[in-house]
């Protein structure tokens, strides 16, 4: 009892970027310990995970319509997933701290979906893709969607690449000629809902600075908390609005580890005043 208490203790802890990480981490491990059982009592089926992929067969996907979010918690392997959790992990959290819980799973999720959809419209639409059968799994398109609403909200929000610092705008568009260029040369599908995921997440930004929150249906899959952070904070008589935007144009150059104690917590307390 005492070690379900830690556990639960542990994860209650957990902001909701770990948490994703967390759930991702344990659907990744599931499979081999599946594996092991069956193993044990004869038994070499798994064919269960084939109803949590997505395939570009509408004829297939018509019968399992929830494929369309749950390929994206599946990972083909190690490296696949440690990537991924990484990047959603950094940029994640940098979300997380200025936005509040809504978003970043609202995003996440969303960015899924809509990776998933760009794929299925293109194995369905273009000739190349004519009597292939594909199926897709990977949090990439979610991972893309973070990364590009970052990218539009603050473009020269800088990181550390070992000696030198380079603006997140090199790295998202690198990224997507990348994967541009990579379509006729393997994983078509998963680039494709990369693409899809990294047009999403930077027209999402646009949408949720002029006040429009696209997709609010997908926060009911997780527990609520206040948000840390509101992106247009109303107007109150406890906190200075030229300070905070003065904050936000200090992240904007030098990125949030920039910020002074004194002003993350201005930040913070801004945004729990504003949820009241």
């Amino acid at each position: 009892m005492e070690l379900k208490n830690k556990i639960n203790l542990y994860i209650s802890n957990l902001n909701i970027v770990e948490k994703i990480i967390l759930i991702n981490v344990v659907v990744y491990l599931l499979p081999f310990i599946l594996k092991t059982i069956l193993f044990l009592f004869g038994i070499n089926d798994l064919s269960v995970l084939n109803w949590l992929t997505i395939s570009a067969d509408l004829s297939e996907l018509i019968f399992k319509p929830w494929s369309l979010l749950t390929y994206g918690f599946l990972h083909g392997s190690l490296s696949h997933i440690f990537w991924n959790m990484i990047i959603f992990y950094y940029f994640g959290n940098i979300i997380y701290n200025l936005f509040g819980e809504k978003l970043i799973i609202n995003l996440f999720l969303s960015g899924i979906v809509i990776g998933g959809i760009t794929y299925v419209f293109s194995y369905n639409v273009f000739p190349a893709f004519k009597n292939v059968n594909s199926v897709m799994i990977g949090a990439s398109a979610g991972v893309m969607s973070v990364l590009f609403f970052l990218t539009s909200y603050s473009p020269n929000y800088k990181i550390r690449l070992i000696f030198f610092d380079v603006k997140i705008i090199y790295i998202a568009l690198f990224l997507f000629f990348y994967d541009i260029i990579q379509i006729p040369l393997n994983n078509s599908g998963g680039h494709i809902a990369h693409i899809g995921g990294a047009v999403w997440g930077y027209y999402y930004c646009i949408k949720y600075n002029n006040g429009s929150d696209l997709v609010s249906v997908f926060n009911s899959f997780f527990k609520r908390s206040k948000p840390k952070f509101n992106f247009k904070p109303k107007n109150n008589k406890s906190f200075d609005q030229n300070k905070i935007d003065s904050i936000l144009d200090k992240i904007s150059d030098s990125g949030y580890d920039s910020l002074s104690k004194s002003e993350k917590e201005y930040l913070f307390n801004a945004g729990k005043d504003n949820d009241k």
